[in-house]
């Protein structure tokens, strides 16, 4: 599920937080740093590499088969592309590692020659 303010009020589980309420105000200030992020990089016609976060909101299947662990992916987070959803940026993230990604994208950005 694509995380907008709209959605936002959707979520009702992030994984590895204690307080929900905390987590849906931390990604409502994430959201407002992405959209900057987005802005700059339109403004530098790179609008190709605009991101929006994703949030995992089905269960992973679990299957008999598997021999290695199935981790359940719910309530965690993926960075994407506008332009094509399947690419992410890095793996599968937690809130808090979601927020030092998004703070390392805007200081790469912000110092870019």
């Amino acid at each position: 599920m694509k995380v907008t303010k709209e959605t936002l009020k959707d979520i009702t589980y992030i994984a590895q937080c204690d307080d929900l309420n905390n987590g849906i105000d931390l990604l409502d200030v994430l959201l407002i740093d992405l959209n900057e992020l987005n802005t700059e990089l339109e403004n530098k016609g790179e609008k190709y590499r605009k991101l929006y976060i994703n949030y995992i909101d089905e269960h992973t299947e679990y299957s008999e088969e598997r021999t290695d662990p199935c981790p359940d992916l719910y309530g965690y987070f993926t960075l994407n592309f506008i332009d094509n959803s399947y690419n992410t940026v890095g793996g599968v993230l937690q809130l808090n590692d979601l927020d030092t990604v998004i703070c390392a994208l805007i200081n790469f950005e912000e110092s870019r020659l």
